[in-house]
């Protein structure tokens, strides 16, 4: 059996290839849950980066100490790797981490040159505790207690969570108090919905949950949306064409009516609301539980189990409806590819752009392997791939800039200033747009003297930024 690791970020910002991880935290655990072992990792803020206001204030963390922290994103990146080596074969867990912190520290290991998908390969699997907690409390009400949100919904937040269930969380929005309280909230939730416990662990990764939608002939799957979580009962029809997650009907509509409709027909009727084909988003850790289930779920128990298989039955591997809806899905990826053909940084090129080379694996082991940066420096311009070349210098240029030529500083250092200074709208925090967030809140915290001397210490900090690349 595997070790869990329960681990969580703070982070510079929202955006998912534009952030910098400011300070991580990892507890591993044993199958049944009791720690083994823990480690948390700091950051020094990259000039590179803009750090969003709101994210810091949120996070509560200091500039002062992130400007103090010896290691840079690189050298904690890679005090990470070396932790996460000793931790033998691992379930990861965070919570929203497979919205959030693991795309964070995907972007981090590219960006920094490192084995990008270290959380689910060799090995090793990801789940996220947010949607074991949403099954739980669908499944068994009475599991674990959630938070209200003021128009009367459950609220699954983990600080919410926390306080319904008196669970430890003494300094929130810091990585090593959110950890203890999603361990505390996974210990919940083995002990009291130990059957939605033991269904998640089936589907910690891609291939498992599509070996499941294969092999059943229908299984119930939460979603959360209008207010909270739903059940769906739904069969496997098949993988969309491009982006390969698996597509399946709700059995709550009358199958018989779409097995007849020709494309343009089908087209439409796919339209409809509710929808009819349900994703499974099986990278993001789905829950996928037995029909056994179904009686709590009347929109699907008063139309009766007998006409549920026969609706499943028919529609169970009918590859002439198959063939049809991934035609239309191909058709719609396509086109929505085509309105996103616009120019992309690097960083977003992180999913969209080739794996490495064999050559350009070569180079970037030997990027990391070389001692000193003035080593490193000589190698950059060695990758095929123009992308490693850009990550390389940037990486340089945040470590020992000095490494540099002149013109290769000059250049990247030109780089960033026109993109931080920019008054554009970009997919990162520019220094405009940082200033603007800091107006805001000195308004929003006028009577609050604690948080208006944070929010003056960002924006010295800033200032100091905006300085270093005036000079551009």
């Amino acid at each position: 059996m595997s070790n869990f690791i329960i681990y969580d970020l703070e982070t510079s910002d929202s955006h998912l290839q534009f952030s910098q991880i400011l300070e991580a935290s990892f507890i591993v655990c044993d199958e049944n849950l009791v720690e083994l072992d823990r480690a948390n990792f700091y950051a020094r803020l990259s000039r590179t980066f803009v750090p969003n206001p709101g994210a810091l204030i949120t996070n509560q963390v200091s500039v002062k100490r992130l400007k103090e922290t010896n290691s840079s994103e690189y050298e904690m990146t890679k005090q990470i790797i070396s932790f996460l080596n000793k931790c033998g074969k691992y379930v990861s867990m965070g919570w929203n981490s497979s919205q959030f912190d693991r795309n964070i520290i995907r972007s981090t290991l590219w960006r920094s040159l490192q084995k990008t998908y270290i959380l689910n390969t060799d090995g090793n699997s990801e789940a996220d505790l947010l949607h074991t907690c949403r099954s739980s409390h669908l499944f068994f009400p009475d599991s674990i207690k959630t938070g209200i949100t003021s128009k009367g919904n459950p609220e699954f937040k983990l600080t919410s969570i926390s306080e319904a269930n008196n669970l430890k969380h003494e300094f929130q929005h810091t990585a090593e108090s959110d950890c203890d309280a999603t361990l505390s909230c996974a210990r919940i939730l083995k002990e009291k919905a130990n059957s939605v416990w033991r269904a998640s662990l089936l589907t910690t990764s891609k291939k498992e949950v599509l070996s499941i939608l294969e092999k059943e002939l229908m299984v119930i799957s939460t979603e959360n949306y209008g207010g909270g979580p739903k059940a769906h009962l739904v069969t496997y029809l098949v993988q969309h064409p491009v982006y390969k997650y698996p597509l399946c009907v709700d059995l709550k509509h009358e199958v018989e009516y779409f097995l007849d409709l020709n494309l343009s027909q089908l087209k439409d009727a796919l339209k409809a609301s509710p929808r009819p084909i349900r994703t499974i988003k099986h990278s993001a850790h789905p829950i996928l539980m037995n029909p056994s289930y179904l009686n709590q779920f009347e929109d699907y128990s008063k139309i009766g189990m007998e006409k549920l298989n026969e609706r499943a039955r028919k529609i169970k591997n009918n590859k002439n409806l198959a063939e049809k809806v991934a035609l239309i899905k191909k058709d719609e990826a396509e086109e929505k590819n085509r309105a996103n053909q616009l120019d992309k940084y690097v960083e977003e090129t992180i999913y969209s752009g080739r794996f490495p080379s064999a050559k350009d694996n070569v180079n970037i082991k030997n990027f990391n392997d070389a001692q000193s940066w003035e080593e490193k420096a000589k190698l950059k311009d060695a990758f095929d791939d123009e992308r490693y070349a850009y990550l390389a210098g940037r990486l340089i240029y945040e470590n020992q800039p000095n490494a540099l030529s002149k013109d290769q500083h000059k250049q990247i250092h030109r780089f960033f200033a026109e993109n931080l200074l920019s008054t554009e709208k970009k997919p990162f925090t520019t220094l405009p747009a940082a200033f603007k967030a800091v107006d805001d809140f000195r308004n929003k915290f006028e009577e609050d003297k604690k948080k208006l001397q944070q929010v003056e210490e960002i924006n010295h900090y800033l200032e100091d930024l905006q300085k270093h690349y005036e000079s551009a």
